[in-house]
């Protein structure tokens, strides 16, 4: 713990240093960092937000039943994550008791591939379980190897697929606590 009560964690840069991040839960103050991550992460996938979606993103941030967690670095934040209520029949249905569902896992582009994402998702699954929950599910884009590579040494499992459209199939992971 650092001395303002926040978890630090290392991640090596390219340059091979380690450098400092500060995993907390999302604050106020956090809003447009999580938010310039999320769009920047977008971007260089190529998936340009538009003005609706950015405004959807910010009310799932400021959604009371959901957690968000940030990576924080001396740049600002570098990465962040949502777990939000599960529900049951691929989202349309109940809520599902102690489980929740990860709808977001965003990693600043400069920050990819530095431990950042692990020790984020590390965090908030710990967070988790702490606070009484059971399992945890996510669904990404199965060209997503770099997501699918970390939530896998993370323990989750791939338990189905889905086809979104004719070219474009998702697949769901999912880990017991």
């Amino acid at each position: 713990m650092a001395g303002n009560g926040l978890l630090l964690g290392t991640c090596r840069s390219d340059s091979g240093s380690v450098a400092s991040v500060d995993l907390r839960v999302m604050g106020a103050s956090d809003l447009d960092g999580a938010v310039g991550v999320w769009q920047a992460a977008n971007i260089v996938r190529g998936k340009r937000p538009g003005p609706k979606r950015v405004a959807r993103v910010v009310e799932k941030l400021r959604e009371p039943t959901a957690v968000s967690y940030v990576a924080a670095s001396d740049a600002g934040i570098v990465g962040m994550t949502l777990l939000e209520p599960c529900r049951a029949e691929d989202g349309a249905g109940a809520v599902v008791p102690d489980a929740l569902h990860i709808s977001m896992v965003f990693i600043d582009p400069a920050s990819q591939r530095q431990g950042v994402g692990s020790r984020l998702m590390r965090y908030a699954l710990d967070s988790a379980h702490a606070s009484g929950v059971s399992s945890v599910s996510l669904w990404t884009a199965c060209e997503n190897t770099g997501a699918r590579k970390l939530y896998e040494a993370l323990g989750m499992k791939p338990t189905q697929t889905r086809l979104v459209n004719e070219t474009v199939e998702w697949v769901r992971y999912e880990l017991d606590l």
